[in-house]
C-alpha cells in the first residue's frame, strides 16, 4: 500500500461546519495546491476549490486554509468534505490520495456551546434555553453521531447546540 500524501485534520468527522470554515491538514501537491469540494447528500458540488500552501516536490508541509461554499442554503444538512490531488489526466477522478470527511452543514452557524443534559432535559427545551435560533431538529442533525432517537436522551450526554445567525 502506497503512503498517503495527503491528510485532513480539520475538519473531523461528523463536525459541524459554516458556510465558511477551515481546512486544515498536511500533504503534497503539484504545485503546492490539493483541492476540495463539499458534495450535498446527492452527491452535486456544492462548493469547491484549491488550497494553497501543501508541500510539493514529494515534500509533506503542514497547510490550513479558510475556505467558502458561496451561497448555498443549509441546516443540519449532512454533507461531505472531499480533499484530494490534482489528477490532471482524468483518468481517476477526482484525484490522488482522496480524504472523504462527513461533516453537518449549517451555512448560518455562528459557533456551538456544549451542553450536558440534566435530568429531564428535552431537546426543545435545551433548544429554547441554550440555543440562538436554534430548533430541536437543529440539535438532533448536529448529534446524529449520538443520538439515535431525538425523544430519548440521557443525563450525562454531551451535546452541540448550534448557535445560528
Amino acid at each position: 500500500m502506497a503512503p498517503r500524501l495527503i491528510e485532513v485534520r480539520q475538519p473531523g468527522q461528523d463536525d459541524l461546519i459554516g458556510n465558511e470554515f477551515v481546512v486544515a491538514g498536511f500533504g503534497t501537491g503539484f504545485e503546492a495546491v490539493v483541492l476540495w469540494r463539499v458534495l450535498d447528500g446527492n452527491g452535486q458540488a456544492i462548493g469547491n476549490g484549491d488550497i494553497q500552501g501543501a508541500g510539493s516536490m514529494g515534500v509533506i508541509r503542514d497547510f490550513g486554509n479558510t475556505v467558502a461554499l458561496g451561497h448555498p442554503q443549509a441546516r443540519g444538512e449532512h454533507v461531505t468534505l472531499q480533499v484530494f490531488g490534482d489528477d490532471p489526466s482524468g483518468i481517476h477522478p477526482p484525484g490522488p490520495d482522496l480524504n472523504t470527511v462527513r461533516v453537518t452543514l449549517f451555512t448560518s452557524l455562528q459557533g456551538f456551546k456544549l451542553y450536558q443534559v440534566n435530568s429531564g432535559d428535552s431537546l426543545t427545551t435545551i433548544a429554547q434555553q441554550e440555543g440562538q435560533n436554534t430548533t430541536e431538529n437543529d440539535i438532533f442533525e448536529a448529534n446524529r453521531d449520538r443520538i439515535t432517537n431525538p425523544d430519548l436522551i440521557f443525563p450525562g450526554q454531551v451535546f452541540r447546540i448550534p448557535l445560528l445567525a
